[in-house]
């Protein structure tokens, strides 16, 4: 069981017309996936990647995209989207042809998704911002039983939808570095991020 004094949960709300953006960081445990940080309200939510144009995209789900994006990113109506984001995970796990998730993987996962959207940072691990491979990390190693090794969250430069590719398909145990690893074919941003505030990459096409 990890610190919880350590573990932070973090989630960035984008927010549109007159909402302001704002962020929240709470204690957790996450030797429980599903235990929630206190409340607050957005239109979008900036933290788990893809979490519904890939978890919950395609018909006849697309309806329940903007509602899930409309809930409090820590404590959604997790009976709302659940079975929704089993099915879609059953079948990303299905696309390499093998079973990757475990049913008690899947349904900690599917469960700690459905009810809130944000990543969880543990400040007392590194981060290495030139070499970033925290995105999910604190995440997986819960569900594969291991200790987790850096920060999580993630970096700036982190190529996060190659680390959701492999995390859907090929399961929570492997990683985006290792053998046999997939990838969408785009490694990186046109200009990376740099390592200081505010950790903006330059213009393109400027």
């Amino acid at each position: 069981m990890m610190d919880a004094t350590k573990i932070l949960a973090v989630a960035l709300l984008a927010v549109a017309a007159d909402w302001a953006c704002s962020t929240s960081t709470e204690s957790a445990d996450t030797g429980n996936l599903s235990e929630l940080a206190p409340p607050q309200r957005g239109v979008d939510h900036a933290a788990i990647v893809e979490v519904t144009t890939m978890m919950l995209a395609g018909k006849p789900t697309a309806s329940i995209l903007d509602p899930y994006n409309q809930e409090d990113p820590f404590a959604i109506t997790s009976a709302t989207f659940v079975e929704t984001f089993a099915d879609r995970l059953e079948a990303f796990d299905a696309y390499d042809g093998e079973t990757d998730w475990s049913p008690e993987q899947s349904s900690a996962w599917t469960a700690r998704v459905a009810a809130g959207n944000y990543l969880v940072v543990d400040t007392s691990k590194p981060c290495d911002f030139n070499d970033p491979h925290t995105y999910l990390e604190i995440e997986r190693a819960q569900l594969t039983g291991r200790e987790h090794a850096t920060c999580g969250g993630r970096m700036p430069n982190e190529d996060a939808l190659d680390v959701t590719l492999n995390f859907l398909i090929r399961g929570p145990a492997a990683s985006a570095q290792d053998e046999g690893a997939l990838s969408d074919g785009v490694d990186q941003a046109t200009h990376e991020s740099v390592d200081s505030f505010p950790y903006l990459a330059e213009m393109n096409g400027i």
